[in-house]
């Protein structure tokens, strides 16, 4: 076991979905984001967005956000969770009687927020009461699928190779969130993500 990367993977082009070309490439890319960006930053981010909310601690959500929109590591990612992030916030608009909601989605509106997925998406679980494990669990679902279909259909990589990748990186992910949520909990609940 290497204690450390080699330069091939971590160069910057390996960090860019659109530079996979094989499925060689394709796992370069997973490894490196499960390490740098889902682990250490967006599952944090999940988990602590639903406390937040949960808690209605609002300004805590805000600096969350803010947090996230300072982290170099995430901006080679930063218009498609935002986009996606949006999406869900539009979503979530009819919902009237949910205050928090309203009131992140109003933020974001005026840019005083970014609206960052890993938010959203815990705002998400904590107002339809989804069981936080379980709802990171879609959330790593819905991540692992769309990086893998999408490389799968511009490389033309082949179904069965995808298919047991994805299966490999879903298999691993309920070890990571329960490493996530042991290391987050303490006397007051959630921590703060480690997110800078």
């Amino acid at each position: 076991m290497r204690d450390t990367a080699s330069n091939e993977e971590t160069s910057p082009q390996l960090f860019d979905i659109e530079a996979v070309r094989d499925m060689r490439g394709l796992r370069l890319f997973l490894d490196r984001y499960e390490r740098d960006i889902l682990r250490p930053i967006e599952l944090p981010a999940v988990l602590s967005a639903y406390w937040f909310a949960n808690r209605g601690q609002f300004r805590e959500l805000l600096e969350l956000d803010a947090e996230l929109s300072a982290n170099a590591s995430l901006m080679p990612f930063a218009a498609a969770s935002l986009a996606v992030g949006r999406e869900h916030l539009r979503l979530l608009k009819p919902m009237y009687d949910q205050r928090m909601v309203q009131r992140f989605r109003k933020c974001v509106v005026a840019g005083e927020a970014r609206g960052w997925n890993p938010i959203v998406f815990g705002i998400f679980l904590s107002i339809h009461s989804v069981p936080v494990r379980e709802g990171m669990v879609q959330f790593g679902t819905q991540l692992w699928s769309g990086f893998i279909n999408s490389a799968q259909k511009s490389c033309h990589l082949p179904d069965a190779e995808c298919t047991e990748l994805l299966r490999e990186y879903l298999d691993r992910l309920p070890g990571w969130i329960e490493g996530v949520i042991t290391h987050s909990m303490g006397a007051e609940g959630a921590l703060l993500a480690a997110v800078s």
